[in-house]
């Protein structure tokens, strides 16, 4: 039996009773009275983690300019610390962050029916004046609200691959030098310090996407680093680990490796599909293969990433999660919110903003207009997809 979250928290309260701690028994997320759980969720796309594609960054810079083209994080934040200064950057970032993504988008994810968010951050914020803070008010405005939390590190020291939503794109330089891995390490023991006690932070994802190691054995001895200096800490929180797109078959059994509390991760998108009925069919066609190694392997698997664009609509997202769910695989959406220059996005998010996006422009806006334009990035100003939270979160 799926355990369901209760979700009737009275609005306005400051604190709530801590959710049940989750731990992994078999291939299952289970609560402290051994109920499945399965996690339903979104991603928080674009908030700690500037993707230039589904927000409304200016990318180019003027002719002649030598300030470097916005692709990523990295270069957005530098190019208005070289215009304005560090201080207005800061000021500029802060808004952003304040706006973004806001205590009301929490309440707006527990009532469509998801009990859980996955929150992507760079390493960085995890040493900036004030980053950790910030990590905390997302935790307190989950619990508030019911919806563990899981907490994905999307970028890595040096880069875990050469693109551009590890923070700087074209690095990927956490395999090939000591003091990346050191790094990586010391972010995970601060992390765990400051959230393992806590339920609400259920998993710790512990790298986004890290296609970038030269092989399997790279992949995961880093991973093994990382998992021993968080269970130093504490054997509490669940921990997660990516296949990096090499294959769940090249990753350790959990036993062999001597990881606890541990669980599997994939990202599945399919940009070759020319239809609907190609991402269900491709999902049909995979998923008995996945489920047998899972069940060999004994241990959870969680769909981090998912989505059907191009080619979505509700229903067929339905059907994906049915099959997702129908194997007991939790998931969550990528995104919760897009707001491109081009216009809407499909269903690249739940919401999405209905038309051309005003360009917030590091290139040539001053410090007042820049937040002035990103105090019009909140949900309220956009549209949310019609069916698309119901396809995922109604019950069969």
């Amino acid at each position: 039996m799926t355990l369901p979250i209760l979700l009737g928290l009275a609005l306005g309260a400051s604190e709530a009773a801590p959710l049940p701690r989750l731990r992994v028994e078999g291939p299952n997320f289970v609560d402290p009275a051994g109920r499945k759980v399965i996690l339903r969720g979104v991603n928080l796309g674009g908030w700690f983690v500037e993707e230039i594609w589904m927000t409304p960054f200016a990318e180019n810079p003027p002719e002649g300019s030598d300030l470097p083209k916005v692709r990523d994080s990295k270069t957005l934040w530098e190019v208005v610390s070289r215009r304005l200064g560090n201080e207005a950057m800061v000021r500029v970032r802060n808004a952003w962050r304040d706006n973004w993504i806001t205590a009301e988008d929490f309440r707006r994810i527990a009532q469509r029916g998801f009990n859980h968010v996955r929150l992507p951050i760079l390493w960085t914020l995890a040493e900036e004046p004030g980053g950790m803070d910030r990590i905390r008010q997302a935790v307190r405005w989950a619990a508030q609200n019911r919806l563990y939390v899981v907490l994905d590190l999307h970028g890595a020291p040096g880069g875990q691959s050469m693109d551009h939503h590890t923070g700087e794109e074209g690095r990927n330089r956490l395999w090939f030098e000591t003091a990346n891995i050191d790094k990586l390490v010391r972010t995970w023991e601060r992390l765990a310090d400051a959230f393992a006690d806590d339920p609400t932070v259920a998993v710790f994802n512990l790298m986004n996407e890290p296609m970038g190691a030269p092989n399997p054995a790279m992949l995961h001895l880093v991973h093994d680093r990382v998992i021993r200096a968080i269970r130093a800490k504490s054997p509490l929180p669940i921990v997660l680990f990516e296949d990096g797109y090499k294959g769940l078959e090249t990753t350790p059994h959990l036993d062999l490796a001597g990881w606890t509390n541990a669980a599997y991760s994939i990202h599945t998108y399919n940009f070759d599909a020319k239809k609907e009925s190609d991402h269900i069919e491709r999902l049909r066609a995979q998923a008995p293969r996945l489920a047998e190694l899972m069940g060999y392997r004994n241990a959870p698997l969680y769909i981090g990433e998912f989505n059907l664009e191009p080619h979505s609509s509700p229903a067929a997202t339905r059907e994906v999660v049915l099959e997702f769910e129908r194997h007991g695989w939790s998931w969550a959406l990528w995104t919760y919110k897009t707001m491109a220059k081009g216009g809407p996005m499909g269903q690249w998010g739940l919401f999405s903003f209905p038309g051309p996006a005003e360009a917030v422009d590091p290139f040539r806006d001053s410090e007042a207009d820049m937040i002035r334009k990103i105090r019009a990035v909140r949900t309220e100003s956009m549209r949310e997809v019609p069916g698309l939270a119901e396809a995922l979160t109604r019950r069969p």
